[in-house]
């Protein structure tokens, strides 16, 4: 029973999220020049799988006392198992512990003796750090305004550029142009998954950043995120960025996270801010979906 109430703190949403992003990186390191090694990307994506679990062992044990608040459970957010399980807390942290020490000893053997760059190391320290910290204390990043940036480096850069060393071995430009408005959509699915628990968190002294804001301005916040990315992309297509991938496409694609993020903030004044935020996360599934289509279709057409 125990076995399962542990295995009920993973949330295969979120490593399903991550799993795109690794993929989204890897396949645009291909379509840049990147030879493909099927057993370089299972070793870096296990890496990336371990440091991911090791968050939702890590957040469930140091947000116990702010999730005892949540009445009404939501898709995106934390268990609850150690609010009905107290006997299970240090366990989950023994765990998450145990898994970001595993991740980067891994990481370490695999740049030590399979050749992975220096950077890929680097790239998952920091990021464990970030997912370690983002609610343990004394930093407790989320408490302070930082939490929801850290998720926007993580899901923005770090997961979808270890994909990328994984195959390039480094970063180049074309990686750099795709990471700032990855890293716009990192802050829009961060205020997104955090905007329904506004009122939980504040009663759990959680000062993060859309508790500081507010729902209507974190919705606002969002809604300029999705149209600063799209800007991007359509600014990338102006300068024939690069000839390899079109941005007239990818701009049609960031359309659906445009039209989410608009929709989520004219209907948050209805006050449906669950349905709003489920749809900004379901908009931005979508696009990394599409693609990662739209990257294996130009890798399979050369």
């Amino acid at each position: 029973m125990n076995i399962l109430n542990l295995l009920k703190i993973i949330r295969f949403h979120i490593v399903t999220g991550g799993f795109l992003a690794f993929s989204l990186g890897t396949l645009l390191a291909i379509v840049g020049g990147g030879n493909f090694d099927p057993a370089r990307f299972v070793l870096g994506y296990v890496v990336v799988f371990l440091a991911d679990l090791s968050t939702h062992y890590g957040n469930d044990y140091f947000d116990v006392e702010v999730d005892k608040y949540v009445e009404k459970k939501k898709f995106f957010a934390g268990s609850g198992i150690l609010v009905n399980n107290p006997d299970l807390r240090l366990l989950s942290k023994f765990i998450s512990l145990a898994l970001l020490v595993g991740s980067n000893v891994l990481a370490t053997i695999i740049v030590v003796f399979l050749g992975f760059p220096i950077e890929f190391f680097i790239v998952i320290l920091g990021a464990s750090l970030m997912g370690w910290f983002y609610s343990a204390p004394p930093i407790r990043l989320i408490s302070r305004g930082f939490g929801e940036i850290a998720v926007a480096f993580v899901t923005g850069f770090a997961i979808p550029g270890l994909g990328y060393l994984a195959v390039r071995g480094q970063f180049d430009p074309l990686f750099v142009y795709f990471v700032i408005p990855f890293i716009l959509y990192g802050l829009t699915l961060s205020l997104s998954l955090h905007a329904p628990d506004v009122e939980v968190d504040r009663m759990g002294d959680k000062r993060n950043l859309t508790v500081r804001l507010g729902q209507r301005r974190s919705f606002l916040l969002i809604l300029v995120m999705v149209c600063l990315a799209t800007l991007t992309f359509c600014i990338y297509t102006f300068q024939n960025a690069f000839l390899i991938v079109d941005f007239g496409v990818i701009v049609l694609f960031s359309v659906i996270p445009l039209v989410a993020g608009l929709i989520g903030f004219v209907g948050f004044f209805k006050k449906e801010v669950n349905y709003f935020s489920a749809l900004n996360v379901a908009a931005l599934f979508v696009f990394n979906m599409i693609m990662i289509t739209y990257l294996l279709f130009l890798v399979l057409a050369v």
